[in-house]
């Protein structure tokens, strides 16, 4: 099963040193799902063919807001987790286009969705002084396309950009958002505003793993990891051995609650309160061992 710190969206962008999510600021500490959830929603505007892809979503207006009394303290869980904000190359926007304007973000390695406040214009003007063409889409909209160079495709607008290695598909068919897998892990983590999922594999007793944040306040986050597994036993066993991490590992994880949902997609949940002194983000950067307790079962 692939996840690992290095091999989760979350911690690889953490250990290269840019790691990477409403309106009221914060996220509610309820561990109860919706369907109307923010996350699914942003879910939403991932197509169905993502379920192989690590996927990060972020509430960043929600961050900004707490990160105001602390900025320190959040910055490893500030940023969106798509590589083609965090790449080292120039971006094809030039300076039409900050960080800044993201509200909310989710993302993969090849594609995403933005929606926040930005200036089409000037990343149109942006995209075609780097040889980007436009052209009508299938669905309709302007499409950017640079096929020379990246492959990258661009729909913008002044609320809402995509962007996809393998553009844009008029044809309406599933979403990330009706996968079963992922609809579990949405309930099971309530109302995050940072959410990072790992790749699920065939056969794998884990079918599908994610880190997710809630804050009450900036002194207050709570991180919470779901795995939703293939079966009972499965999850039995996984239930034991996370309770078996927090007492070896104690004080380190002092606090955390580990439950199961037994059913068609059994869950298991690891609630972890964190303390005003430990950065949110931790349990897939520094303090692995809850997460890497999949590895073996």
């Amino acid at each position: 099963m692939r996840i690992s710190a290095r091999g989760s969206v979350f911690g690889a962008v953490a250990l290269s040193g840019v790691l990477l999510l409403a309106v009221t600021g914060c996220s509610s500490d309820s561990g109860e799902g919706d369907s109307e959830s923010p996350l699914l929603g942003g879910l939403a505007a991932l197509g169905g063919g993502s379920e192989d892809r690590q996927v990060a979503y972020l509430d960043a207006a929600a961050v900004r807001e707490l990160s105001k009394a602390d900025s320190e303290r959040f910055n490893l869980v500030a940023r969106p987790g798509g590589a083609l904000l965090n790449s080292y190359g120039a971006a094809p926007w030039g300076e039409s286009l900050k960080v800044t304007q993201i509200d909310t973000s989710v993302d993969t390695d090849q594609a995403g969705h933005w929606e926040g406040s930005f200036d089409a214009k000037a990343i149109a003007k942006s995209l075609e002084a780097e040889g980007y063409k436009k052209s009508e889409g299938d669905g309709g909209g302007e499409v950017w396309t640079d096929s020379g160079k990246s492959g990258m495709a661009f729909q913008v607008s002044e609320d809402e950009i995509s962007y996809s290695s393998k553009g844009f598909d008029s044809k309406k068919g599933s979403s990330l958002a009706d996968n079963k897998d992922y609809q579990r892990a949405a309930e099971c983590l309530g109302d995050v505003y940072r959410a990072d999922f790992s790749p699920l594999e065939s056969g794998d007793p884990v079918r599908l793993a994610v880190a997710g944040q809630r804050a009450t306040s900036a002194g207050k986050n709570t991180e919470v990891l779901c795995f939703v597994v293939k079966d009972d036993e499965t999850a039995e066993r996984l239930e034991a051995k996370l309770g078996s991490v927090v007492s070896d590992e104690a004080p380190k994880f002092d606090g955390t609650k580990v439950t199961v949902e037994k059913g068609e997609r059994p869950v298991v949940r690891a609630v972890v309160p964190d303390t005003a002194e430990q950065r949110p983000g931790r349990l897939v950067v520094s303090d692995v061992e809850l997460w890497m307790a999949v590895s073996d079962l």
